[in-house]
């Protein structure tokens, strides 16, 4: 939806750049949501009806969209709002719920709201999509996360990648792409008829997600205490990022073309009731795979080097945080934003977006996007 432009929209900018340089003010806002979140007297589901009231009533609201550049369309906060809530149990179970519930309630202005809404988009939305369509010196791929509950400190991580990583998770998946079942060529059995290709080791969480440098610290302590209350993860998984990054519980082998949709969030696996088995799934608005048959197929995560190497199974936490985000970006329309956004960005920067430079701060790149893109409007207008 497009909205009319005038000179407000600046100052809406200046704003928003105010939220991302003090990130601050989402901490302490999140230790008010813990209050709420720690009343026993309130039940999950009170809050639930709460927060879907508050949603449906900022749906009607003429002041409930958050301000993007020209020609991109604006942002429904009730849309994120909503997409939020109602993928919170599926994605972190009941704990999940609350969390998105309480800080919902917490908000009880309409400019709340909204403000809620931007810090989900850009802070936990808009990291998960910025290693996804941007080449490596736009979002390096030479760091992994530290991440420091206390938010005191992020500790750099180490510059290389683990060499391991590929041949792990190979072996685990048993030469074979988890969704398709084509083989890696140089490890098909001998008589096979079936095709082969060079399979590639997906991470399930991208490296972008965590990838912050010491000057962007609270930046990334921000992102990681929302993906912490959203994701059920326990604090030890968190604080073991940096190693888990290139871990086997976070990768599966895949097909280019599988990978290429995993990756941009329009493929997820779904977890059945049974443990390590999992459904394929789309956002829809595809045909996304091919053959399409393999939309609902069921797989099942098994070790195939056992007994000989113990390799972790890819973490069911990683895989429901992904398909969440994926579901999330899909239902709240940030994924067409974030695609108007680059696609715009990379037109006004002559086709060169890897001219960009984040600082290993994908909050801190989507408001450079963004600046660039006002001011140029404004230069022309």
């Amino acid at each position: 939806m497009s909205h009319s432009r005038n000179a407000s929209d600046l100052s809406d900018l200046s704003d928003l750049s105010a939220s991302i340089s003090k990130p601050e003010s989402v901490i302490s806002f999140n230790e008010d949501v813990y209050l709420a979140m720690q009343n026993a007297v309130v039940s999950t589901a009170t809050y639930v009806g709460q927060a879907q009231q508050i949603i449906e009533q900022l749906a009607t609201n003429q002041y409930r969209w958050i301000t993007t550049p020209p020609s991109v369309h604006d942002v429904d906060a009730s849309k994120v709002l909503d997409a939020m809530l109602r993928n919170a149990h599926r994605t972190g179970g009941e704990s999940s719920e609350r969390y998105t519930a309480c800080a919902i309630c917490a908000c009880h202005e309409i400019h709340e709201q909204v403000n809620l809404a931007r810090t989900w988009f850009m802070y936990l939305l808009w990291p998960f999509t910025a290693g996804t369509h941007q080449p490596s010196d736009l979002v390096s791929g030479q760091a992994t996360p530290t991440i420091d509950d206390t938010y005191g400190s992020l500790v750099s991580a180490s510059p290389e990648r683990s060499s391991r990583f590929r041949n792990d998770v190979n072996q685990r998946d048993g030469y074979r792409c988890v969704i398709s079942g084509v083989w890696d060529g140089a490890h098909k059995p001998v008589g096979v008829q079936q095709g082969w290709v060079t399979l590639q080791a997906a991470h399930i969480l991208k490296r972008a997600v965590g990838v912050f440098t010491m000057d962007r610290a609270h930046t990334a302590a921000a992102t990681w205490n929302i993906i912490r209350h959203y994701s059920g993860m326990s604090e030890e998984t968190i604080q073991n990022m940096e190693r888990l990054v290139d871990d086997p519980s976070n990768g599966m082998m895949l097909e280019y073309n599988i990978h290429n949709v995993f990756d941009k969030l329009k493929v997820y696996l779904e977890q059945t009731e049974r443990e390590n088995e999992y459904t394929v799934k789309d956002v829809g608005g595809g045909p996304w795979i091919h053959p399409l048959d393999l939309l609902g197929k069921t797989i099942t995560f098994r070790n195939h080097d056992s007994p000989t190497r113990d390799l972790p199974l890819p973490n069911p936490h990683f895989i429901a945080l992904h398909a969440g985000i994926s579901r999330i970006l899909h239902m709240s329309g940030a994924s067409e934003i974030f695609a108007q956004l680059l696609d715009k960005y990379d037109g006004a920067a002559g086709g060169n977006i890897g001219s960009l430079k984040s600082n290993g701060d994908p909050v801190h790149q989507l408001s450079s996007m963004m600046s660039a893109l006002f001011i140029g409007a404004s230069l022309i207008t």
